[in-house]
């Protein structure tokens, strides 16, 4: 009833309140407890600094090293809850982090340790460290446990809030309920079943609702025999009105199915087409309309036929008929036309409908427009089979037509030639000028090969800049004149965005059946032939044969060696000594990398180095010389037997690398190493492939205090322009020129000019490839500075070059 107020709720409330009373206080109690052991952690971070950092700031503050304290403050800032940190001397700040003290709003708490420092004997005041935290962070913490706290302890009393209803409820409020049920039920006629209380209800003779239910039941048996005697009379007049409601619901079923019937036939998506056994139509629902075009009016009395698109021959309607004559059903797809004169698809199932006598009645079409459905599954299906850039047909394409073509051929006695095309310098256009003139390019690319070919033939996008063309020839110069015509177009300049750029195509063709019986055979035989297209020079093609087949493979074998080798650690550094030429000292080595495997022996760095870099390698490999090398000239300094630098080679993969001065920063942290025992050598030719981006990554490198050389120097034709801008240290006159010394004039002249150049630039200059005394002798009368070769030794292993060294 409206307004009650049960026993059980208002005890829940009651206990509720009381529940969040406590709640509340206990909430408070713990909050201030977590508030106040932080703030006790504020007080032990205070000493944690005083012991861990104050030793530290003493020291730096005693040489002055700035960059030491800098960091050393920085890291008392991050500490939670210190918002500054500050080192004076002499009253001024040598080192801050974070904003001072009177900058800020929240409570406070100031630390100032004073800094002595023990010289000769006694101890000097150098300086203060300041020190501030905040309550913020605490007060911030303890207000976002509010919530939580408070939600837990209010589940708390909810819980005891609910233990206690459901004892009422079980106890009191249900064998009410059940009684009152059970009243109403008689009241409605149900007399036969006795009332009975839960097997589980402690009752008991004196219990008031035991006795409740006593006098309830009693009622019940009194009223079950008085309607008993009214059963009987109502029997007969039961009967009478039955069969009278029997008809009447019959007829109402027939209604409602009609009913139905005319709610799905107009409202239906489906287009709904009545005829009769003739094929007249009779009747059209709304979607038909909205399909077709023609209105109710405009189809009744017509012939199915107006629909006719004349995309199906006679053939086609005359199985229709037969199937509708025979199983009396027919489902399938059919081009009709709307009336409009568009053409489209519909998916259509007829029904025949019999008679009494057993002959059709009537045939209901069902048709559905399934043409935006066709278009959006053969679009999907192209995407499938053809390159999102170019539309190409992209790889699974070209494999299921390539062998398609094969098994033609096959029958035929016919060749088919598959050209495997790399565009030479794409990658270097693409990273220089970015992705959008990179897809223009490989878009006018995809247009000039598809123009070169005949349209029998396919032009394939395999990724990247690699494209395949497979054609049908009757001879193997139809394949040459196929090439030929490719490199042409590929090799006009490309206008992109207002500059010509130039890129050439280099092929490999393999031809079946000489070349492969199978579609992935002629691939991969295809692209080992591109690849020698590429040793020979670019820009032209090239044959497959047998000894290409078997390089390919020796080149497999040799990278997966390799990248067993740098999973097994089987590389190891040699080391080559640089000579000062004025006084024949040792001034330094240059780390050789030298990879020993275990089947083979020592690898040369002409096989290897080259593929690493082809197949992205290289990083790795670099990554390890950086260390090894770093690590061994550490532990030559710690026992004082070798002083230095060590100079290491960087590729151009690594130079790319925008990350690559934080590695070498790091790894000299990592070992100790102070940057001046470090030498980094980038060959020419590195450098000028993109001048701007190596200026950069080696002025970050110079910036740290690294010694740059340029390796290699005269093989590159380096601009003077750019070489003055280059942050270096060093050029490496390159052992070709040197080599000749004593025997070509012109090479002499060479080396001379280097020497001069380095001179006006205030360079130092090593000479590489030194192997007799006079050329040693020439160099040192030029004033070339340092010199290397096998004059004075080989590259030797570690345990040999300390050897060398100590003697």
């Amino acid at each position: 009833m409206p307004g009650r107020r049960p026993l059980a709720r208002r005890l829940v409330l009651l206990t509720l309140l009381a529940s969040g009373f406590i709640a509340t206080f206990i909430t408070a109690a713990q909050l201030y407890l977590e508030y106040d052991r932080e703030m006790r952690d504020i007080q032990t971070r205070f000493l944690e600094i005083e012991s861990a950092y104050l030793p530290s700031v003493r020291q730096g503050l005693w040489v002055m090293d700035r960059n030491a304290l800098q960091t050393l403050v920085n890291g008392m800032q991050q500490l939670p809850d210190f918002e500054y940190a500050a080192v004076l001397a002499e009253d001024k700040y040598v080192a801050t982090s974070g904003e001072p003290p009177e900058s800020r709003q929240s409570r406070q708490l100031t630390r100032v340790f004073e800094i002595d420092y023990a010289y000769r004997g006694a101890d000097q005041r150098i300086g203060t460290l300041e020190v501030t935290a905040s309550d913020a962070g605490p007060l911030r913490r303890t207000w976002q446990r509010l919530g939580l706290v408070m939600a837990l302890n209010s589940i708390k009393a909810g819980v005891v809030a609910m233990l206690i209803l459901l004892m009422v409820q079980f106890m009191i409020t249900r064998p009410i309920l059940r009684i009152h049920h059970h009243t109403r039920r008689m009241a409605a006629g149900q007399l036969d079943d006795p009332l009975v209380l839960e097997a589980h209800y402690p009752s008991s003779p004196d219990d008031e609702i035991y006795e409740l239910a006593a006098a309830v039941e009693a009622m019940r048996v009194s009223l079950g025999q008085r309607n008993t005697e009214l059963l009987e009379t109502n029997r007969k007049l039961e009967e009478t009105v039955t069969a009278k409601e029997t008809a009447l619901i019959q007829v109402r079923a027939h209604a409602d199915a009609l009913e139905l019937a005319a709610g799905v036939f107009a409202h239906t998506f489906e287009g709904i087409m009545i005829t009769d056994a003739d094929g007249t139509i009779l009747s059209v629902n709304p979607a038909f309309t909205t399909m077709t075009g023609y209105t109710h009016e405009e189809a009744v009395g017509q012939s199915p036929r107006l629909l006719r698109s004349h995309h199906q021959g006679e053939d086609f309607y005359r199985d229709m008929w037969a199937n509708l004559s025979g199983s009396g059903e027919w489902i399938g797809e059919i081009w009709n036309r709307r009336k409009s004169g568009e053409a489209y698809l519909q998916w259509t199932s007829i029904t025949t409908i019999i008679d009494a006598a057993g002959k059709p009645y009537r045939r209901i079409a069902v048709m559905t427009d399934i043409t935006e459905a066709r278009r959006k599954d053969e679009h999907i299906r192209h995407l499938a089979y053809h390159d999102a850039l170019t539309n190409l047909p992209n790889r699974m394409l070209l494999q299921n037509r390539l062998e398609h073509a094969i098994k033609t051929a096959e029958r035929e006695t016919a060749q088919i030639a598959v050209l495997f095309i790399d565009l030479d310098r794409f990658k270097v256009i693409n990273d220089s000028l970015g992705y959008f003139v990179g897809d223009q390019l490989l878009l006018e690319a995809a247009r000039r090969l598809t123009d070169a070919v005949r349209a029998s033939d396919t032009v394939s996008r395999q990724g990247g800049d690699e494209f395949v063309v497979m054609a049908a020839v009757d001879r193997i110069t139809d394949a040459v004149l196929i090439a030929e015509k490719i490199t042409a177009s590929i090799g006009v300049p490309f206008e992109i965005g207002g500059q010509s750029l130039h890129v050439g195509a280099s092929i490999g063709i393999s031809v079946y059946p000489q070349d492969g019986a199978d579609a992935t055979t002629l691939l991969r035989n295809a692209d080992v032939a591109m690849y020698a297209a590429k040793e020979a020079g670019r820009g032209t093609f090239c044959f497959f044969d047998d000894a290409m087949n078997a390089k390919a493979q020796q080149r497999l074998r040799l990278e997966a060696a390799l990248r067993r080798a740098i999973a097994n650690d089987e590389f190891e550094l040699f080391y080559q000594p640089k000579v000062c030429l004025s006084d024949a000292s040792y001034r330094g080595m240059e780390a050789l990398i030298r990879w020993r495997d275990p089947e083979v022996g020592l690898v040369s760095p002409l096989d290897f180095i080259p593929l690493a870099e082809e197949v992205g390698l290289i990083g790795q490999i670099g990554d390890w010389v950086l260390d090894t090398a770093c690590g061994q000239m550490r532990r030559w300094l710690d026992v004082g037997q070798i002083t230095g630098p060590v100079a290491i080679n960087v590729s151009a993969r690594q130079l790319d690398d925008p990350q690559f001065a934080d590695k070498v920063q790091a790894t000299l942290r990592h070992h100790g190493l102070e940057a001046q025992f470090l030498q980094l050598e980038v060959t020419e030719s590195t450098v000028m492939n993109k001048p701007e981006q190596a200026i950069e990554a080696l002025a970050k490198l110079a910036s740290l205090g690294i010694t740059i050389a340029v390796d290699d120097f005269g093989t590159g034709y380096s601009s003077f322009s750019y070489l003055k801008r280059l942050p270096i240290h060093l050029l490496k006159v390159d052992r070709s020129f040197v080599s000749d010394i004593g025997t070509s004039r012109e090479d002499e002249e060479i080396v001379t000019a280097i020497i001069q150049v380095a001179k006006a630039l205030k360079l130092q200059v090593v000479a590489e490839g030194v192997e007799t005394q006079g050329q040693a002798d020439f160099l040192k009368q030029l004033g070339c500075h340092y010199a290397q070769g096998y004059l004075y030794a080989r590259p030797l292993p570690v345990t040999d070059f300390e050897q060398l060294v100590g003697t």
